[in-house]
């Protein structure tokens, strides 16, 4: 099976664990690459220091709750940058805010995940998501 280049923008060290744990049986990730703030995804997106060597990621999974910067600035500047908005996002968050899912829905984010995860689902989804990638 071919493989994905997933973003993970995650504060929680035990939240990333278990997101790596879920991800890497083999089966679905190529590489997982973390950054913990909205900053850091941003500049590993626009493939800015520390991030100028980066590949651009197939899919980013995207906590809402970050320090100092909502993932929400993340979800707005991947789906309004023409260079960015192709890539799916899936939020990820502890959040059940019932607006808070509405806001990344309308705002471009392919799904919307609380936490803690259904393994299968976002397993599914991933797969799903990979065969539409890699016959893009």
């Amino acid at each position: 099976m071919e493989t994905l280049n997933i973003l993970l923008v995650e504060d929680n060290e035990a939240d990333i664990l278990i997101t790596q744990e879920i991800l890497n049986p083999g089966r679905i990730l190529e590489t997982l690459n973390t950054v913990s703030t909205a900053e850091e995804a941003l500049l590993y997106l626009h493939q800015a220091t520390p991030f100028r060597q980066v590949v651009k990621p197939d899919l980013i999974i995207l906590d809402i709750n970050l320090p100092k910067s909502s993932g929400f600035a993340v979800l707005f500047e991947v789906k309004t940058n023409p260079e960015l908005s192709d890539i799916p996002v899936i939020i990820l968050t502890s959040s059940t805010n019932e607006s808070n899912r509405n806001y990344a829905l309308k705002n471009g984010a392919d799904d919307y995940m609380e936490k803690p995860l259904e393994i299968e689902l976002l397993r599914g989804f991933l797969k799903n998501r990979l065969i539409k990638v890699k016959s893009a």
